[in-house]
């Protein structure tokens, strides 16, 4: 089996989903923000704060393709992720990738009550959290759309359910991936 990749807006469940994958398929989980934060000792939003949005991306695909790919992990991404055209490269090229998505407005209200959205994510516009949801949807949806192999709405999935799910598309499709 090859690594899987989940990628996604904030909120979608990629952490979530990613563990209970993980779990049931017996394969290590990692997650590139927690990766990236560890390795660097900060969080994220300090470190947008600090030094900008083009070294936090740089750093992001750092981590994405130093990552120890031998065991096959299971992988949530950072929802930006996707924006640099030599990730969506090594992802495709690397691993099944499975795209975790939700409307707008169910992510607006999941980010709006998720207690590591505050300290750990920075803002990406000054627009209010509704609107800069929805920008960026527009924005990222094309490019998730376009690299995966699997896509769930996770409104309609719960992680747990969401990660049996992915499980039985992989098992129905084991000779495309």
């Amino acid at each position: 089996m090859r690594p899987i990749f989940l990628i996604g807006y904030r909120c979608t469940g990629k952490t979530s989903t990613g563990r209970y994958l993980a779990e049931f398929l017996n394969k290590t989980f990692l997650d590139t923000d927690l990766v990236l934060e560890s390795t660097l000792g900060t969080s994220i939003a300090q470190m947008v704060a600090r030094y900008g949005w083009p070294y936090f991306r740089t750093k992001e695909t750092e981590t994405l393709t130093n990552l120890d790919l031998e065991s096959a992990p299971v992988i949530a991404t950072g929802g930006g992720i996707i924006l640099a055209e030599e990730n969506r490269a090594f992802l495709k090229k690397n691993g099944v990738v499975v795209y975790l998505y939700a409307p707008a407005s169910v992510l607006t209200d999941r980010i709006r009550k998720d207690e590591n959205n505050t300290g750990r994510r920075p803002d990406l516009t000054r627009d209010s959290l509704a609107l800069e949801t929805k920008k960026m949807l527009e924005i990222r949806t094309p490019l998730y759309q376009a690299l995966a192999a699997i896509s769930i709405n996770t409104e309609e999935y719960a992680p747990k359910a969401a990660a049996r799910r992915i499980m039985a598309l992989l098992t129905c499709s084991e000779t495309k991936f």
